[in-house]
């Protein structure tokens, strides 16, 4: 026997399995045409054997041909699909993606239709961008093809990359799209006469420029570099440093990265001081392009090296909220396998975080050398994304720095990209599929890119369309929009709930002037509607602890509580959690209305500690439910709704009277929340969150529990104390390993179903008596003054709220048991007789119910389903939970104790 704890694994989601191609590792990395793909093949350390390549007929048209009303989508070779492919379609083969039309970058080049390996690897499409009237894609030659949106047709292909094209972001407000390639520059083109305006030349030794990324807050281009380093280039004050002194710096610089005849740093001098580009072994063959007019270093006091131990193959900027203010971070990920945070400052970066990826053991296979390097990253809400060479995504909620979740998919395809769009999450794989999941972390299925590498996606914000490149040198649109819609739609069981109405409570301050100052009958029916307006939308979350499928859903209501207090007038809300993958606490705090009362620093300041939950028990058969049980709905007075009573309702009837209470400025001393997501599950990390933010709870002079029920309906009831609780898992093992079966073994070996029986019928008598010996030791006897006490309140409950229908349904059910007997027509002391029993099984019943400590089993389990479901076996092993509720005076140590002892004997 050992006492109960609860572990919530992460969630190994799958759907539809998509088709899995074996791919070969490819050798050494170019030094001249660096790829992504293959330093990721390179680290894989295996040999495959790669199944039948497709050719470019079966997948792309020709960008100079006459545009199809719908293009053909994309096959897959029939022998990289799985057998139970017939009964696992894909989103395109049903119809809810179509693929708008595909494009080559190969036939645009003007290649043969039978290419080989070599043509073929150089010219895959390997990073895409785009704006409202272009798509650009990079390939490993260096080129950008820029293809129209509206026409499907190539508008243009720009030169000036000696290596490979690895990434492109977009300056939108100056119509700037920046492109880093292994050649370790960042040239800039202008979008309207597809141009080149300028040239970025990272720091000495930089090697490839792997990722980009642009903040319009700063005004600065960030670079990932494959020597470990990310570097800032200051856009706006680019010309700051005169001509002369950016010549003198490059004709100073010498690499010693490439292995190349040329070298790269004395090819962007001679750039600087000639009006005409230089010829190079790697573009002569292509069309020249007009040389652009300036050329800018990255200096030395702008590179943070060694910011991670391998090749920054994704950085992402996006608005996060730190220490209740919203900020603009940089995530960074690399081979190395850290995720790392940084503020942009006019400096460099300053790192501010990073996301330990230790603390939880994986759950979607793939050892620790698989997870180690990260490919892709996307944001999203304030989770945030990673995509692994083992195939996983790892789900992270930025607020609490925890790592709550990792989606997987049926094979190892390494993750090359993520995009969200329309509230869904796609990633591209190496084994060509695209796969998508919903809002809240569920997967919608994969559709079939084809049977090569997808290794990037882009989405359009002003319409639902998702575009991918591959490692033939295609582009593909897919028309997500029946997804899209899908999600919407109420009917689907997926409707999106916004986070908070924006009119629960008036924000300006003249309108709460007002608001406060109006009749006191008028305020008090403003704020009951308040309040069942925020009610409705928080039940309509279906936050259920235990449940990995509706762990998003309690992240939301978690969310949608934090916003609700700092609308509420909260002088601080976070969401905080020590245990990953459970849910997070909600933590609120109300400072007190006199000044001085806020003096001493919050670990040394006496408050008030309102505790509750958000998470709610599942609704069961919902065939059962006359109204859909997460949907608020007002019926004869009462309000009906998952959580209505168990916990969302007293919750926000606290919270709000609080609130009234601060903005009326009577709150005498200062209130904290701590409102836990797991209560339902076991409170898992509740202990070990207190303790790591204890300092944040002040010192507590007074505990209230918002989850305490009332006796009747029109008098509130004050809990002043509640039962301990010990819960425990007994199991019972045989010495076989497996289940046999009764017709041949039974009798002849120790059966741990009876085993089990027995020992649980020894632990208490039919009556509920607890039979373990001492167990009542410490139970003080019942006092005359308390029995008179208990008393008062039963005829109190009898005369008060026996009309009462929920009461009569609950507390009262065994009086109309006990009226169930006598008819109508009994006399007078026949009703006294009646009335006196029913007022006896109420007395025992809460005497039961608070004074008395309590043993119950809760289930019992077999070790195998196959025991389970076979009456013709003896199974190997057997379970039982059980809990103990212990009462003031008993020892949770010593009557844990002596179970052990109880059982053992």
């Amino acid at each position: 026997m050992k006492d109960r704890y609860h572990q919530t694994s992460q969630l190994s989601s799958a759907s539809a399995s998509p088709p899995v191609q074996q791919r070969p590792a490819i050798s050494g990395i170019s030094t001249s045409i660096h790829s992504k793909l293959q330093q990721l093949q390179q680290q894989q350390q295996q040999q495959q054997q790669r199944a039948p390549r497709r050719t470019p007929s079966q997948s792309s048209v020709n960008s100079t041909s006459i545009m199809r009303t719908e293009a053909q989508t994309p096959q897959v070779s029939s022998q990289s699909q799985p057998a139970h492919q017939a009964t696992a379609p894909s989103l395109n083969q049903t119809g809810q993606v179509r693929c708008l039309q595909t494009l080559s970058q190969l036939l645009a080049s003007g290649h043969d239709t039978s290419y080989d390996d070599v043509s073929k690897d150089s010219i895959s499409a390997l990073t895409l961008a785009l704006n409202e009237q272009y798509v650009f894609s990079g390939s490993q030659r260096g080129q950008i093809y820029v293809w129209s949106r509206e026409t499907f047709r190539l508008e243009r292909v720009l030169y000036g990359h000696t290596a490979g094209c690895l990434a492109l972001v977009l300056d939108d407000k100056r119509g700037v799209l920046f492109s880093g390639g292994g050649d370790g520059k960042v040239r800039a083109w202008d979008v309207q006469t597809l141009r080149c305006l300028y040239v970025v030349h990272a720091g000495v030794n930089s090697g490839a420029v792997l990722s980009l990324a642009y903040s319009h807050a700063c005004d600065a281009l960030v670079l990932g570099c494959q020597d470990t380093s990310i570097q800032v280039f200051d856009v706006a004050n680019k010309d700051s440093v005169g001509r002369e002194q950016r010549i003198k710096e490059m004709a100073a610089r010498r690499s010693r990265f490439f292995d190349g005849s040329t070298d790269p740093i004395a090819v962007c001098a001679s750039y600087m001081t000639s009006d005409s580009r230089p010829s190079s072994p790697a573009d002569s063959a292509e069309p020249a392009d007009e040389p652009a007019e300036e050329h800018y270093v990255v200096f030395e006091s702008t590179i943070t090296h060694y910011a991670h131990s391998g090749y920054v193959y994704s950085i992402l900027l996006g608005n996060v909220v730190r220490n209740s203010r919203e900020e603009e971070i940089l995530f960074s990920a690399a081979s190395d396998g850290d995720i790392k945070m940084w503020r942009i400052s006019g400096t460099g970066l300053e790192e501010v975080g990073v996301l330990d990826r230790n603390t939880v053991s994986d759950s979607y296979g793939g050892g620790a050398d698989d997870d180690m390097c990260i490919h892709s990253l996307a944001l999203n809400d304030e989770l945030l994304f990673a995509g692994l060479q083992s195939g996983g995504i790892e789900v992270w909620d930025l607020e609490t720095m925890q790592r709550i979740r990792t989606l997987a998919s049926n094979s190892s395809a390494n993750v090359f990209s993520l995009v969200v769009h329309g509230h869904c999450l796609y990633s591209g794989a190496s084994n060509g599929t695209i796969r998508a999941w919903s809002s809240d972390l569920q997967p919608l299925g994969w559709i079939a890119g084809g049977s090569d590498s997808v290794l990037a996606l882009v989405a359009a914000a002003d319409d639902d369309l998702l575009i991918s490149g591959t490692d033939d040198g295609a582009i593909a649109f897919w028309d997500v929009s029946a997804i899209v819609a899908s999600l919407g739609d109420p009917a689907s069981g997926s409707a999106r709930v916004s986070v908070i109405s924006p009119h629960i409570y008036p924000k300006d301050s003249s309108e709460q002037q007002q608001f406060m100052s109006g009749p006191v009958p008028q305020r008090r029916r403003q704020r009951g509607r308040r309040m069942l307006q925020a009610l409705d939308q928080w039940v309509r979350l279906k936050s259920v602890s235990g449940v990995p499928e509706l762990q998003s859903e309690c992240r939301r209501a978690a969310r949608f509580l934090k916003d609700l207090m700092r609308q509420l007038g909260a002088a601080d809300a976070r969401l905080i959690s020590s245990t990953p993958s459970s849910n997070p606490l909600v933590y609120g705090r109300f400072d007190a209305s006199v000044a001085a009362a806020n003096t001493q620093p919050l670990a040394e300041r006496p408050t008030v500690f309102v505790y509750g939950h958000y998470d709610v028990m599942p609704a069961g058969d919902e065939t059962q439910w006359r109204t859909r049980p997460f949907e608020m709905v007002g019926r004869d007075g009462y309000l009906y709704g998952r959580g209505v009573s168990d916990d969302k309702g007293p919750v926000l009837a606290t919270l709000f009277a609080i609130s009234e209470l601060a903005k009326a400025g009577q709150l005498p001393m200062t209130v904290v929340f701590c409102i836990e997501g797991e209560e339902e599950h076991g409170s898992v990390g509740l202990h070990e969150t207190m303790e790591e933010y204890r300092a944040l709870f002040g010192v507590p002079r007074l505990i209230l529990l918002s989850l305490s029920y009332w006796l009747g309906e029109s008098t509130p009831c004050l809990t002043y104390g509640m039962r301990g609780s010990i819960r425990a898992n007994l199991r019972i093992e045989s010495t076989r390993k497996a289940d046999v079966h009764a017709g041949v073994w039974g009798g002849a070996v120790n059966e741990p179903l009876t085993c089990l029986s027995h020992v649980l019928s020894r632990l208490a008598d039919p009556s509920g008596r607890v039979l373990i010996p001492g167990f009542h030791d410490g139970v003080r006897a019942v006092s005359a003054k308390e029995e008179e006490a208990m008393h008062n309140l039963v005829h109190w409950i009898t005369d008060k709220e026996a009309r009462a229908p929920l009461v009569t349904r609950t507390v009262l059910s065994p009086m109309a048991d006990a009226a169930a007997g006598f008819d109508a027509q009994k006399t007078q002391s026949q009703t006294t007789v009646v009335d006196r029993r029913a007022q006896a099984d109420l007395y025992s019943q809460l005497m039961q119910r608070w004074r008395f400590p309590t043993l119950t089993v809760h289930h019992m389990d077999v070790s195998t389903v196959a025991a389970r479901n076979n009456a013709t076996l003896v199974p190997a092993a057997a379970q039982a939970s059980l809990s103990v509720r212990v009462v003031p005076d008993q020892s949770i140590d010593d009557i844990a104790a002596k179970l052990r002892q109880h059982i053992e004997s």
